[in-house]
């Protein structure tokens, strides 16, 4: 079965449930068959045996006969087509009188066989079908036997060659129907075929094949069209690890450069303390800046693939907010920013991973502080509803275009409108991420010169 193709396997087991259901109706056919000849026989010697008990005389316990034409019709006299033999045999089992096809036969009578019950038998090598009736007086007393049989070579003939036919057809049957089985099977699965093919060009530089839909909307139609989506996220993928990969070389290569070139100036000629100073500074920030991108990566990298075990506790979204806001103070306080904070009770508490809630509000608020201009204003809203706590924090700062919000949770995508503003595009990926781990629904508003909005919708437990 296992080497067997799939158009074959498909086709032998239609033919094997197939086989069964054909067997099962033969069988039916031919047992009803018999059953009604049967019937058709015992019908016949029930009317024979009603006929000739009639032609029955009793006299002092002794069974006398009728004489007249029945005795010398045909069927008595000649073997034909299904003859009827009668016999008539006193109560010792002697012969009293009997029909005259039955010549020099006798039918057998049978003391262990009960009265009035249809049996098969033989007659000079014909086969038969028989039945005994016990003769009765007015009082009820058995004073005789009526043998009756009736010839059933006929209806012998007819089970023969319906059995033949059968047991003939069967297996063509079966045989035909495999080939068309296989045939519509073939045709069936035509689509396998393609997907077959299809696949065996998709490799890692030649993603854009897809497997052509069948016309009909069935399972081979949803299966082509769910790998069709598989290829597409695949697809999606491995640009974004091209990307991903693309951006990290440059967010590398750039500081690692302005490094090299500023120590090479150093070292060409002597110079003041002064400027040592500064350079050693300068390179001090930009490796500041390196550790800060290592540390992101090295975020992403250990959440991406897995779900890592949450240390879950209560903690106070309160106190989360204001923590990360004394955090950036220093750059709030540059920029001037007008914090505005509303939560609905102090005594709201979350059960959830301190270190990834407090990242996913550390990096909102960076973001809404970045972008923010000078003397803006960023709200934060937080209250319960419906055994969820809603977290809102909105900026009025430059807002992202529409062309960028689709993109924004990109790893290391940054809108080319604000190349200015110095960042890395792994602060929102890092929030999803993050969010995804905690069951938090995040969403963003924004409109260009206006302001963002994102709202966290955090489970209680």
């Amino acid at each position: 079965m296992k080497s067997l193709s799939f158009r074959n396997r498909i086709a032998l087991n239609y033919i094997i449930t197939t086989a069964l259901l054909i067997g099962l109706v033969f069988v039916t056919i031919y047992v009803v068959v018999e059953f009604n000849v049967s019937g058709h026989l015992n019908e016949d010697l029930q009317r024979e045996v009603d006929r000739h008990s009639n032609e029955i005389e009793i006299k002092d316990e002794k069974i006398a006969l009728k004489r007249h034409k029945e005795w010398m019709e045909r069927e008595h006299n000649t073997v034909g087509v299904d003859p009827v033999f009668i016999e008539f045999l006193d109560l010792e089992g002697n012969l009293i009188d009997k029909s005259p096809n039955l010549k020099e036969s006798h039918l057998l009578y049978d003391s262990a066989q009960p009265d009035n019950v249809f049996y098969n038998g033989e007659l000079a090598e014909k086969r038969i079908r028989q039945v005994q009736v016990p003769i009765l007086d007015k009082n009820g007393k058995r004073v005789g036997h009526l043998l009756v049989a009736v010839a059933r070579e006929g209806s012998e003939v007819v089970l023969e060659t319906l059995r033949h036919i059968l047991l003939i057809t069967y297996p063509i049957i079966l045989i035909i129907l495999f080939f068309v089985a296989r045939f519509i099977a073939g045709r069936s699965i035509k689509p396998i075929n393609e997907i077959i093919n299809t696949s065996n060009k998709i490799t890692r530089d030649n993603l854009t094949e897809r497997i052509p839909l069948p016309h009909n909307k069935d399972e081979l139609y949803i299966l082509s069209d769910t790998i069709n989506n598989l290829l597409d996220r695949i697809e999606k993928a491995i640009e974004r690890e091209k990307s991903f990969t693309s951006y990290a070389s440059h967010e590398f290569r750039t500081p690692l450069a302005v490094l090299k070139g500023t120590l090479e100036v150093l070292i060409r000629k002597p110079r003041q303390q002064e400027e040592y100073e500064e350079k050693v500074k300068y390179c001090v920030k930009e490796i500041d800046r390196l550790n800060h991108l290592v540390d992101e990566l090295l975020i992403l990298t250990r959440y991406e693939n897995q779900k890592r075990s949450l240390k879950l506790e209560n903690i106070s979204i309160k106190q989360v907010i204001e923590e990360t806001l004394k955090f950036f103070s220093e750059n709030i306080e540059q920029k001037n920013i007008h914090i505005n904070t509303e939560i609905s009770s102090e005594n709201i508490t979350l059960k959830t991973d301190i270190y990834l809630f407090s990242t996913i509000i550390n990096n909102i608020l960076s973001n809404a502080i970045k972008y923010s201009h000078q003397g803006g204003d960023i709200e934060i809203k937080v209250n319960e509803k419906d055994k969820s706590v809603f977290c809102e924090i909105k900026d009025s700062g430059i807002g992202i275009p529409q062309k960028d919000r689709e993109k924004v949770f990109d790893k290391f995508y940054r809108s080319t409108d604000h190349s200015n503003i110095k960042g890395f595009g792994l602060g929102l990926p890092i929030v999803k991420r993050f969010c995804s781990l905690l069951n938090i629904r995040v969403e963003i508003f924004s409109k260009e010169s206006v302001g963002t909005t994102i709202r966290l919708q955090i489970p209680q437990s």
